[in-house]
């Protein structure tokens, strides 16, 4: 009787220290394509490719072997792996950073452009998620004076944070052709709303020349228009002079088609 091994999964890691796991950048399935005396030939599976349960059993001595073109990591199997919040959406970061550490970017600057859009991205997620949470404490019937106070002050709070992220991100999706050479294109809602985004963020991140009635320090007509909470409170719309964002569907959108552009740009270098 010759006892075999079953491998389902062949993994990639930083370093080549046997049975440590903290190194692990990510795992592919791999099924058989054919065995030669002591040799298994093996395939990764493909995104989306149905899963029968094949294994590969390797006897006692047998080498495991890819051949060229066998050994495939995608960008959207690695993002798949990752963990859904309880808002729906999925951290970027983790997936592009093991994708960008598995392709041997040579490019330090685009690496870098590339990972702190997706930190500051997913930042954007958790506290868009915190003004969700916010306007249902403010929408509760029956709280008295002090706590609806409480539960207003934080959703107009959340939601300054909330946007000046939002914007730092759609910046740099807009800029990113100028700045680290993508052809990817800017997605259509982000394209739409730039100008939106932008005043507003500039507005939310320099209140205090706002409360004097400022605009880069000179007086401005719409400067005032930032601290009418009124469309924000009962609409759930940030809005300056004419120029306005739906949290419900904008800002999700902008985040979602961010997410996207963010791989785009990681798979497309």
């Amino acid at each position: 009787m010759v006892v075999m091994t079953a491998i389902a999964y062949v993994g990639e890691h930083l370093t080549d220290e046997v049975g440590r796991i903290d190194d692990l950048l990510a795992a592919a399935r791999i099924v058989p394509v054919r065995r030669e005396p002591g040799r298994v030939f093996v395939r990764t599976l493909r995104y989306g490719e149905p899963d029968i349960g094949d294994r590969v059993h390797v006897r006692p001595g047998d080498a495991v072997t890819f051949e060229e073109g066998a050994l495939v990591i995608e960008l959207d199997a690695i993002d798949s792996a990752e963990s859904e919040g309880a808002s729906g959406y999925v951290p970027i970061t983790p997936a592009l950073w093991t994708w960008l550490a598995m392709t041997s970017q040579d490019d330090e600057v685009r690496f870098r452009y590339l990972f702190a859009a997706a930190r500051r991205l997913d930042a954007a997620n958790v506290l868009l998620s915190d003004v969700e949470r916010r306007r249902a404490e403010a929408a509760q019937e029956g709280l008295a004076g002090p706590a609806k106070r409480r539960a207003l002050f934080g959703l107009i709070s959340a939601t300054e944070l909330a946007i000046v992220a939002v914007g730092r991100v759609c910046d740099m999706v807009v800029k990113a052709r100028e700045r680290i050479g993508t052809d990817v294109a800017v997605p259509p809602t982000l394209a739409s709303k730039a100008e939106a985004v932008t005043k507003i963020r500039d507005s939310y991140e320099h209140v205090e020349d706002r409360a004097l009635g400022n605009v880069r320090r000179k007086p401005h007509q719409d400067a005032l228009s930032i601290f009418n909470h009124e469309e924000l409170v009962i609409h759930g719309r940030a809005r300056y002079g004419s120029h306005s964002l739906d949290l419900a569907h904008d800002v999700p959108t902008l985040i979602a088609e961010a997410r996207q552009f963010l791989k785009d740009v990681a798979g497309n270098p």
